[in-house]
């Protein structure tokens, strides 16, 4: 894993936006767009817009310390392939990135849980 990256987790309700840097969380924005905000748009411009307003937000306070991380780790259940080519085709121009790609990989560990009618899933144990 690089010493410095972002790790995107979006919820129904919020986007949890994480720079870690050397292992440290340094960074932690949470951005009140999520799943919910992002269908009501379609999953169309404006939805990729709102999304990247957070994920923009949090690297212009990350360039003022840093250099802003090339490696980003997506954490989500749906929509895996809209999001990855939206935050992989934003345009980061105003970052000195070193000519490096942004870089997303799929981090499905930490994906958020699934909400099933205000129940979220959850393993249960008991004795018989």
């Amino acid at each position: 894993m690089p010493q410095n990256y972002l790790t995107i987790s979006i919820s129904d309700m919020a986007t949890m936006i994480y720079y870690v840097s050397d292992g440290n969380v340094v960074v932690a924005h949470n951005h009140d767009i999520g799943f919910k905000q992002l269908e009501a748009d379609g999953l169309g411009i404006i939805a990729a817009s709102k999304l990247l307003d957070g994920v923009m937000y949090t690297l212009e306070f990350i360039s003022l310390h840093d250099r802003i991380p090339t490696e980003f780790y997506l954490a989500t259940n749906r929509y895996t392939t809209w999001l990855a080519g939206v935050l992989q085709g934003a345009s980061y121009a105003q970052f000195y990135t070193e000519n490096k790609p942004v870089r997303v990989t799929l981090d499905t560990t930490k994906a958020p849980s699934i909400n099933y009618a205000r129940h979220k899933k959850t393993v249960f144990s008991f004795k018989v």
